[in-house]
């Protein structure tokens, strides 16, 4: 095998990670974060508040495949497929789990009149 090869897992075809690509996953996470940081301790560098938080955002979710990429392993190789449509199944369960939240909770909002006077 040569060195740029991945190493899989025989019993769950999870990839193993090597000293150089945790070191490049940290790296690639400690600058994002201070990116982050960087713009909303410093004011965010002339942004609207709006672009700001959607900045934030965009970092936040490219921190997510960071890390998913270099510490969970996964990826769409072919041995590692069934981790990754878990991943994908968990990911579904839970925008079902916040997405239906969000309509109970509105729908018991509109039909039971809540307001501002209602609730003092």
């Amino acid at each position: 095998m040569t060195k740029h090869e991945t190493h899989f897992d025989v019993d769950t075809g999870a990839a193993c990670g090597t000293y150089k690509t945790y070191v490049r996953g940290f790296l690639l996470s400690v600058l994002l974060t201070l990116m982050a940081f960087c713009m909303v301790g410093f004011g965010g560098f002339g942004l609207s508040k709006a672009a700001l938080y959607v900045a934030v955002a965009a970092l936040a979710i490219i921190q997510l495949f960071v890390q998913l990429v270099f510490f969970l392993h996964l990826s769409t190789h072919s041995k590692s497929s069934w981790n990754l449509l878990s991943f994908i199944f968990t990911l579904v369960m839970v925008a079902i789990l916040v997405v239906g939240t969000m309509w109970i909770m509105y729908n018991l909002y509109a039909n039971m009149g809540m307001n501002a006077m209602a609730m003092s």
